[in-house]
């Protein structure tokens, strides 16, 4: 399947490259661009100019100088297994650091970094949550006390359930992978990084697991529909793409304010 939600030559935002190769599918680079052949059908052409990042399926077929573009135009790819989820992903080399880079990795100096960065993720958890019940509650929808409660304790304290967020779509995991990556490459901040006694901090995934949080308050009610539909999904998701634009660099935004805080009461 190959879905991109842009026409060439379109003036419109950067957008992603759905290629799920469910035919067979090779992707070579032409010129400024992508080109995708897929078996019996006529090869089609993607702009870079017009593409924020590709995700793809287990039997599209990369030629070097595809990937190797991608990655001098600062494309993140994601690549999925056959059952939709994320196998890893293709990253842009950093460029120059951030001051936020920095600050992280003043943090993993310390021992205790591990519970102040839980504590962060938790109150963002928090957060999510409960600016979902307040606008659920402008717009005058009712909201179950009792299910909220259950939000809370489902989300805020106790995220390790949180994995099938990951598994109730193939669209939902790659897509938001690749936001989270081209968030951290244009801020100048790594996907990963190394505390003192080699305890990793997962930024990506960590952005990733409050995005898809977010995504799925949004479709709360709605998932069971959802399931299987790819087209359905990738409609939600391409309406949730503003709202998704706007909440990462405020995560990383107010990652850096906590983080600067606490740097301050250490020194």
């Amino acid at each position: 399947m190959l879905a991109v939600a842009t026409k060439v030559g379109a003036a419109s935002p950067r957008l992603p490259l759905y290629l799920y190769g469910q035919s067979p599918t090779q992707v070579s680079a032409n010129g400024p661009a992508l080109l995708v052949r897929i078996t019996q059908k006529a090869p089609l052409r993607y702009p870079f100019a017009r593409l924020a990042r590709v995700i793809a399926g287990p039997r599209v077929e990369w030629q070097a100088s595809a990937l190797s573009a991608c990655q001098h135009e600062g494309l993140p790819i994601v690549f999925l297994d056959g059952a939709g989820e994320p196998t890893g992903y293709l990253q842009p080399v950093q460029g120059k650091p951030s001051r936020l880079d920095s600050v992280i990795e003043e943090m993993l100096d310390r021992a205790d970094w591990p519970m102040h960065y839980s504590h962060w993720l938790r109150a963002e958890r928090m957060d999510r949550v409960q600016g979902w019940h307040r606008a659920r509650l402008a717009a005058g929808r009712e909201v179950d006390e009792d299910d909220f409660r259950e939000l809370i304790r489902q989300h805020v304290y106790r995220p390790e359930s949180e994995s099938f967020l990951f598994t109730q779509s193939s669209p939902q995991a790659g897509a938001l992978t690749a936001y989270s990556l081209q968030a951290l490459h244009q801020a100048g901040l790594k996907t990963r990084y190394w505390g003192s006694h080699g305890d990793p901090l997962e930024l990506a995934g960590d952005l990733t697991r409050l995005l898809s949080l977010a995504l799925h308050l949004e479709m709360h009610g709605l998932g069971a529909g959802l399931h299987g539909d790819n087209a359905a999904l990738l409609r939600v998701l391409h309406s949730f793409g503003p709202h998704i634009d706007q909440l990462l660099p405020h995560l990383l935004g107010s990652l850096h304010r906590r983080l600067k805080s606490l740097l301050e009461e250490w020194r």
